[in-house]
């Protein structure tokens, strides 16, 4: 019994610091104003690198088309391939490159950096659409002390229960980065569409750091985004979000990929949870950083231990101190265990209620953020937390093998 109480207040702590977490999050997130800044730098001064490997040609123009609306200059890098890819890079006359054989990601961004002479650099992935203006209001995000802007990622509304909810992941995402944004840093700058400052990260992606980039001793193609804005932060410099530049990407075709793709993201996210913790960024970052990054991965941890634990007690362990309580002929130990039952109850009560209200809170701040399918998005949406759970805990139990490009 003194053991399960022991549970009890530990959760109890928690749930104090989830409501904090949950309502902290909410309010900065609905309260967040996207500050303007005189653009200084026009899209002349940005060069867009494209890498591509087995994208639809057909959605590839439409991406080639929206970027150069933007007045950059553009880089195509083929993954290993050339055709189609070349003749529609042509098309649009952007200079087309392509490494010898697939090397992932990493080793395109590389390659074509090599060609970057203007002093930013924006990366986009071939399966995301941006918005007219999209570089000049990413641009007016850098202050001299901003190393790195991204775009604000919205899933393309199909109608599939997969796009509604990878939006829901999206939007609950949003809530914390905006969040996180007052304070001039965020965790990660999504790939799929993202400038930095040309002279902070170019010596880093033509390092073997970076294109030869390994976990624990095994290559891996994966997590570059999150590479990219530890390193900008831990050089000093904010990694922030625009959150005026909504790009659209489509989510993955099957419930399998979309698993898979979890799972990548979940073990990228878990080693860059203690890589950040030890490494000195959460230290750059700051406190509220450091809080941000803490709850969120040690979250769905916490919550699968604490449900574990109240399953075994009450299934087992909570009968047993049951029938010691009734057989007892101690006053003492009749009436202790009372007010520990007693208290054990109104604490859970009062601790469901007060987290429950929380939880509402965040919810509404999610809502906040979605445009439009708002009851199919939350419907969905519960699917998509659950798998991502799922993901989590699996990524957690086999974070080393980060994976290569043959998983992508």
């Amino acid at each position: 019994m003194h053991l399960f109480l022991l549970i009890v207040i530990i959760g109890s702590v928690f749930s104090v610091i989830s409501t904090i977490f949950y309502i902290i999050n909410s309010y900065r997130s609905v309260r967040y104003k996207q500050p303007k800044n005189e653009n200084l730098s026009g899209p002349g001064n940005v060069t867009v690198i494209v890498p591509v490997y087995k994208e639809d040609p057909v959605f590839f123009e439409k991406v080639l088309s929206a970027v150069q609306s933007q007045g950059t200059n553009v880089i195509v890098v083929g993954d290993g391939c050339t055709y189609p890819y070349s003749d529609i890079a042509s098309k649009h006359s952007f200079k087309f490159l392509a490494t010898p054989e697939r090397g992932g990601k990493r080793k395109c961004l590389s390659l074509a950096m090599h060609y970057v002479q203007t002093p930013f650099v924006m990366f986009v992935d071939s399966d995301t659409l941006l918005p007219s203006n999209a570089v000049k209001d990413l641009l007016s995000s850098f202050t001299d002390d901003v190393g790195g802007v991204g775009a604000n990622l919205q899933i393309i509304d199909d109608g599939r229960v997969l796009s509604y909810a990878s939006e829901f992941v999206e939007r609950s995402r949003e809530v914390i980065l905006r969040a996180m944004n007052h304070n001039g840093h965020v965790m990660i700058l999504d790939g799929g569409a993202v400038i930095y400052r040309t002279d902070i990260v170019k010596p880093f992606v033509l390092s073997s750091e970076f294109y030869d980039y390994k976990v624990l001793g095994r290559k891996s193609v994966a997590g570059d985004d999150r590479q990219l804005t530890s390193y900008v932060i831990k050089n000093g410099y904010k990694a922030i979000k625009n959150y005026n530049v909504n790009v659209l990407t489509p989510s993955q075709k099957s419930l399998s990929s979309y698993y898979r793709q979890q799972v990548r993201w979940a073990r990228n996210g878990w080693y860059y949870f203690f890589k950040d913790l030890f490494g000195g960024t959460a230290k750059k970052a700051g406190a509220f950083y450091t809080f941000e990054l803490i709850y969120v991965y040690l979250l769905p941890v916490f919550f699968l231990g604490l449900s574990l634990t109240e399953v075994y007690f009450f299934l087992f362990a909570h009968h047993y101190s049951y029938y010691r309580f009734i057989l007892s002929h101690d006053l003492l130990f009749f009436f202790t265990q009372l007010f520990t039952l007693g208290f054990i109850r109104v604490t859970r009560f009062a601790t469901t209620i007060i987290n429950g209200g929380s939880i509402l809170v965040f919810g509404a701040a999610i809502s906040n953020n979605i445009a439009r399918n708002r009851l199919k998005t939350f419907v969905y949406g519960s699917v998509g937390l659950i798998i991502m759970f799922i993901a989590t805990m699996h990524g957690l139990m086999t974070f080393w093998k980060q994976g290569s490009w043959l998983t992508r």
